[in-house]
């Protein structure tokens, strides 16, 4: 038979040689493989090829990305003025396996896969990954990259074969690396191979493998192609960033707000960097937009719309070579005026305040407002998610970057795409009256689907000695639920984890410091207020921890001190047995901070009523059947 690269100079294929060519090139994962079959044609694989790396596949990542373009060009050519062009590369699977052999890591590799959780040289393979040799092939064709993208940043990115396909997104779990590009030929290359390096070590990480372990994905190869972007902004002094970036959902999960559509989607945005739409951000407080309410403030008053607003924001500084967090108030005077309107509102009442102090200066805050003020703008990002659920025959979420050079002009590069997995509701009846079995009934504080799930443990942290806790050994709290969890993994039983303040922040004192690897068992996972300690909750939508509990189809909520919490009896959990020094002994010190309550003989339940919007946990008595 023709090699497939000499079919590609064919103006046209036939169906045998279009699916030959896909899956020598892109993909032969089933759902991804029908839609490229369907839209693409010689032309657009001679594209893609042109932008190849070495042999093999282009990832899960890099298909997504190129379907959703290919489907917005066929299916809403009128959005082709505010499209960024398409200007990424892609490193074939095949590189990271001669990356393998050639630093001695394949042997290794294989006997991971086999002997799964047991294999016990994790930090020698991780440290071969991170060390290696890029093959000498591969390196002229990285020297070719890179005059094509000149000095503008980029980003490598992972695109495995198990990536952002359906059923699997891997969302957050293997490295991105940013690359500021600057400086001689030979700085520039040292610094995209040490990104490659990077992100290809990734493969080793925590939450990575318990992904693959949670989703019995240990015996399958895992071969990682790489995604490389051109870094979406312009330049601003020292700093680099885009005037706004995001992630955006066809369908939203879960309903912050009484009469949110679901159906409808929705948008996280920040100014800068993305970053900070796809991670918890201690503190910060993206834009989230309802895309059939994209006109309502969240939170009405202008002082609660300054409150909940973005503080810090994210960028590539050109002069400390790397990805930094910087204050609003550093990068406010850098934006022109027409940046400022989309991005930025103005607090007249503390200008006031401020005046009667006879000082006088305009207080800024970031939300966006501009940008969900433009009926353009939301109209596209919600004709173009339903447009793309509606093709990929699932809801999808999308990750973008809006760059706005001259006044009056946006553009929106789309930078992601892939399924958004949720499963079907089921039919639910929550009892009516009075319920003293009750451990919480909440409203409108997130909302999975429909469904009843029996509960056999719940893990919950006392907050007033989480709160009293030294600062410094917080974090051995995150890693007992970790021990937990790992206790549960090949046992059938349902968990709930009940924490003061945040689940996954970085900074303890607002919350407890976790990892995916560390709560994946869990069934339902609640953030639960406690203001005597100043423990907030403040549900992460859009988040990579968000997506993770989404595809999980874990119920994600909030037990707030307010309307919306109905009620909240922790006192009822001490009728059941305290089991934490019985199941795991050697925690004594944690004890009495930690809690693991067995109600597997009190058919204790949890029912969840999406249309309600509503969550009631009900504990039966203590050893009934």
């Amino acid at each position: 038979m023709t090699d497939w690269t000499e079919m590609l100079k064919q103006e046209n294929l036939t169906p045998e040689e279009q699916k030959w060519v896909c899956n020598k090139l892109m993909t032969s994962e089933s759902h991804m493989e029908q839609l490229i079959l369907k839209y693409f044609t010689a032309a657009d694989f001679r594209a893609v090829n042109a932008r190849r790396i070495g042999g093999g596949v282009i990832g899960g990542k890099a298909c997504g990305l190129l379907v959703a373009r290919k489907l917005i060009a066929l299916k809403m050519p009128e959005l082709a003025a505010h499209m960024e062009p398409h200007n990424s590369y892609f490193i074939g699977t095949d590189v990271f396996y001669q990356y393998m052999v050639l630093n001695r890591c394949a042997e290794l590799k294989a006997r991971h896969k086999l002997e799964k959780e047991h294999f016990q040289e994790a930090e020698e393979l991780t440290r071969r990954l991170q060390n290696g040799k890029i093959p000498e092939d591969i390196q002229a064709q990285l020297e070719e990259m890179l005059d094509h993208y000149g000095n503008l940043p980029i980003i490598v990115r992972s695109s495995s074969i198990m990536e952002d396909g359906y059923g699997n997104a891997f969302s957050g779990k293997y490295e991105s690396v940013f690359c500021m590009n600057q400086g001689t030929r030979e700085e520039r290359l040292k610094e995209l191979e040490d990104a490659i390096r990077r992100v290809y070590a990734s493969v080793m990480n925590e939450s990575a493998i318990e992904y693959r372990r949670k989703r019995h994905l240990l015996d399958m190869d895992e071969q990682m192609a790489l995604l490389i972007q051109q870094v979406s902004g312009q330049t601003y002094g020292d700093y680099y960033l885009p005037v706004a970036a995001g992630m955006g959902c066809s369908y939203n999960p879960y309903k912050w707000m009484e009469y949110l559509n679901p159906r409808a989607g929705m948008l996280r945005m920040v100014v800068g960097l993305g970053t900070r739409a796809v991670e918890r951000t201690p503190g910060d407080y993206p834009r989230l937009v309802g895309l059939d309410r994209s006109q309502a403030n969240l939170r009405t008053t202008l002082a609660d719309r300054h409150k909940y607003s973005q503080r810090q924001v994210d960028v590539l500084d050109f002069q400390n070579k790397q990805l930094c967090t910087k204050k609003l108030d550093e990068i406010i005077d850098l934006l022109p005026k027409w940046q400022k309107k989309l991005v930025l509102s103005r607090d007249t009442e503390a200008e006031d305040m401020l005046a009667e102090r006879h000082v006088y200066k305009k207080v800024y805050f970031a939300d966006c407002q501009g940008i969900v003020d433009n009926h353009e703008f939301i109209s596209m990002m919600y004709s173009m998610l339903q447009m793309l659920e509606s093709k990929y025959e699932c809801p999808v979420d999308v990750e973008f970057a809006i760059t706005c050079p001259e006044e009056n002009t946006w553009k929106l590069n789309l930078l992601q795409c892939r399924p958004l997995q949720s499963a079907a509701s089921e039919q639910v009846h929550i009892p009516t009256g009075v319920d003293d079995n009750l451990l919480f009934d909440v409203r409108q504080t997130t909302m999975r689907r429909s469904k009843t799930e029996l509960i056999d443990y719940i893990v919950w942290l006392d907050p007033q000695k989480y709160y009293e806790y030294p600062y410094a050994k917080k974090t051995d709290v995150a890693r007992l639920i970790g021990r937990i969890n790992r206790h549960f993994e090949t046992v059938d039983k349902k968990l709930m984890l009940l924490v003061p303040g945040r689940i996954g922040t970085s900074s303890p004192e607002l919350g407890v410091p976790v990892s995916y690897a560390e709560i994946s068992q869990f069934n339902a996972i609640c953030e639960v207020a406690y203001k005597d300690a100043g423990y907030h909750p403040e549900l992460s939508y859009g988040s990579h921890m968000f997506q993770d509990l989404v595809e999980a189809d874990v119920y994600y909520g909030a037990i707030n001190d307010n309307r919306n919490t109905r009620l909240y009896q922790p006192e009822l959990l001490r009728r059941y047995p305290e089991v934490l020094e019985a199941l795991l002994p050697g925690e004594a010190e944690l004890t009495d901070i930690v809690k693991l309550y067995d109600l597997s003989g009190g058919r204790a339940s949890l029912i969840l009523d999406a249309g309600q919007g509503r969550a009631v946990c009900r504990l039966g008595g203590p050893n009934q059947g």
